[in-house]
């Protein structure tokens, strides 16, 4: 059996939390696909780092970004144990494959990623300096060049290791993220007739999820006489103004990491009949792969990597970022009437058994691994 050194600073074994769960289940999906992962950790705590950290604050202002940049990923480098990688047969980065650069390693790189530097910049990362977008840049193009394989969670992504760095179209692939519950969890959700139409919304930022046009969603929705309740998940506050508001049930930020919240958080999704999550930037989005399982119609913005797992008319709608909450309320109505909620409920469901599961991600990354014989 051939080891795989997966470098992470996340516990592997334990943290169901980081990257939305992803490094926990990349891990079972490798493990799964036949190979022993080695776990390399790193760490991004040292006095250096916090120094780092304080010195880039000071040159380009409070909140800037400090993790792409050759300094951070040297000083991420130095933290790792080079014994553990000879151990190893390949070596899989999940993110962060710019630390290859300043290690000699004789083995494979596997780099995967939901996103690059360029396709981030003006997109997650605003009002960036011109030295860190160069950093950033620079880093990621020796990391796409320097590794064997290229991964990346969505077409979107991959098409920018492509177009902006040049990366090798023959070693570059796709493979979407899976729903991170696990397979006893799941359950098809029943198909909404009528009654009130439960609305889940599930993410942390309130911003760029888009959370002021689900709850406007909602309230336009009950003003026409579509009694409906908006379940918010994932916010650790909301403004004044919406916790009183009776068609609004929040429940805070839930933790996958403690076993009664992830319990909570199942059985919210399973009284759910849609997802309603405009947000605005989106590198993949796991919870349309867990909605998708469920069998929940998604309605969301058209934006970043969300084509790979929301499909028009299959599992759901992606609507023009410039859509507002009125026209998303008109597009719910309107599966509504036409009675469209079964289909994409089904669609959904086909659409998760086809390619948005771990088991997919693991035949898949095997797939790519043979192919390339290794």
């Amino acid at each position: 059996m051939k080891t795989i050194g997966y470098i992470s600073n996340i516990n592997l074994y334990k943290d169901k939390k980081a990257w939305s769960g992803s490094i926990y289940k990349i891990r079972e999906g490798i493990e799964n696909a036949g190979y022993k992962i080695e776990w390399i950790p790193y760490r991004t705590d040292t006095f250096k780092h916090k120094f780092l950290k304080i010195l880039l604050n000071v040159i380009f202002g409070r909140h800037t970004l400090i993790d792409h940049n050759k300094y951070y990923y040297k000083l991420c480098a130095k933290t790792i144990d080079l014994n553990l990688i000879q151990k190893c047969d390949y070596i899989f980065f999940p993110g962060a494959a710019q630390i290859a650069i300043y290690i000699k390693i004789n083995k494979p790189i596997i780099y995967y990623a939901d996103g690059t530097f360029n396709i981030m910049k003006d997109y997650y990362w605003y009002n960036l300096s011109k030295w860190i977008i160069k950093q950033g840049n620079r880093t990621e193009l020796l990391a796409i060049q320097k590794s064997y394989i290229n991964i990346r969670a969505s077409k979107w992504a991959a098409d920018s290791v492509l177009n902006d760095y040049n990366g090798d179209p023959k070693r570059t692939y796709v493979i979407e993220l899976g729903a991170n519950i696990e397979d006893k969890d799941i359950f098809h959700t029943e198909t909404y007739k009528s009654g009130t139409l439960n609305i889940l919304f599930s993410g942390v930022e309130w911003k760029r999820k888009g959370a002021e046009i689900a709850i406007d969603t909602a309230y336009k929705l009950n003003k026409r006489g579509i009694k409906c309740k908006l379940f918010l998940v994932g916010l650790r506050n909301i403004p004044n103004k919406y916790i009183n508001l009776p068609f609004i049930e929040n429940f805070g930020f839930l933790d996958k990491n403690y076993p009664e919240q992830y319990q909570k958080y199942i059985e919210i999704v399973k009284k759910s009949h849609i997802l309603l999550l405009p947000t605005h930037a989106e590198c993949a989005g796991i919870v349309f792969c867990e909605s998708s399982a469920y069998g929940l119609p998604i309605f969301t913005y058209n934006t970043g990597g969300i084509g790979n797992y929301v499909i028009d008319g299959v599992n759901g709608y992606k609507l023009p970022l410039t859509a507002k909450s009125d026209d998303f309320a008109d597009k719910i109505e309107q599966c509504l009437n036409n009675k469209e909620f079964e289909t994409l409920s089904y669609g959904g469901i086909k659409l998760f058994k086809e390619k948005l599961n771990w088991t997919s991600f693991s035949k898949s990354f095997k797939k790519v691994m043979k192919d390339n014989n290794l």
